[in-house]
């Protein structure tokens, strides 16, 4: 049976994860980083799968690009096209904030909330917003920098060209925007829903959120089951294993 509702088009099906340990299933909702798309997570899917975790209705949610790119705008178009019933939360980078919003909206049904390299406030210097953004985003990235900044010098050969690949189809007017609405993020418009399970995966190599700002994250979530992996911003997609290990026993625990 087909659980979604909204433009179906919207979901990209991924994976289901039904919890060995729990005799209800909930659907796992997937929002990505600044790039906006569904098409890094399958490393960290199929990490999943070999853990045993039987697929069937996990969804990836690309962010749209026809909206503004502000988080409540953002959170409305996401609402439309959740899945129904129990849902867990998977958050990375950009979209942690819109993780949060959504889960206050839907906290009736969240079961649980993981923010992977995230953020309560604009982690990124002040100075980024003088820039002209969006023709320095229209540019191809140099692989050096998206090495230094995202998926570190060890990161495979498959996992940086689908980086660089992903980077290169995004549209820099919309990558501007979403940088923008980083800068104007305030501690204030992340909602910390009470009682609600959340773990948070942070990269202790982390060179694009500093630690200034993860330690803040940690304060906002003060009940929160935190987990530090060595690897860089991309956690999902460069250390999928470690965090598929740390998502299976949040799981379990919930």
């Amino acid at each position: 049976m087909d659980r979604r509702h909204g433009d179906p088009a919207r979901h990209s099906r991924v994976a289901t994860l039904l919890f060995p340990v729990n005799p209800d299933s909930a659907s796992i909702v997937l929002l990505p980083g600044l790039h906006g798309t569904s098409g890094l997570f399958p490393p960290f899917v199929s990490a999943l799968a070999e853990k045993n975790i039987s697929s069937e209705s996990c969804f990836a949610l690309p962010l749209p690009v026809d909206i503004s790119q502000e988080y409540m705008p953002l959170a409305d178009h996401i609402s439309a096209c959740l899945p129904d019933g129990d849902l867990i939360l998977v958050a990375e980078s950009f979209s942690t904030p819109l993780a949060m919003i959504l889960a206050e909206r839907e906290l009736s049904r969240v079961r649980g909330m993981i923010l992977v390299a995230g953020f309560c406030y604009s982690p990124l210097p002040t100075g980024i917003g003088l820039l002209p953004l969006r023709p320095l985003l229209a540019l191809s990235p140099p692989t050096a920098l998206v090495k230094h900044f995202l998926t570190g010098e060890s990161a495979s050969s498959e996992c940086l060209d689908a980086v660089m690949h992903t980077l290169r189809l995004a549209h820099s007017r919309v990558l501007a925007s979403r940088v923008r609405t980083v800068l104007a993020l305030s501690e204030a418009e992340c909602p910390s829903p009470r009682g609600l399970p959340v773990m948070l995966i942070q990269a202790r190599q982390d060179r694009l959120i500093p630690w200034e700002a993860q330690s803040r994250l940690e304060r906002h979530f003060p009940d929160a089951h935190v987990v530090w992996i060595d690897g860089p911003h991309l956690l999902l997609q460069t250390e999928a294993h470690a965090c598929a290990c740390a998502v299976v026993s949040f799981l379990g625990s919930i």
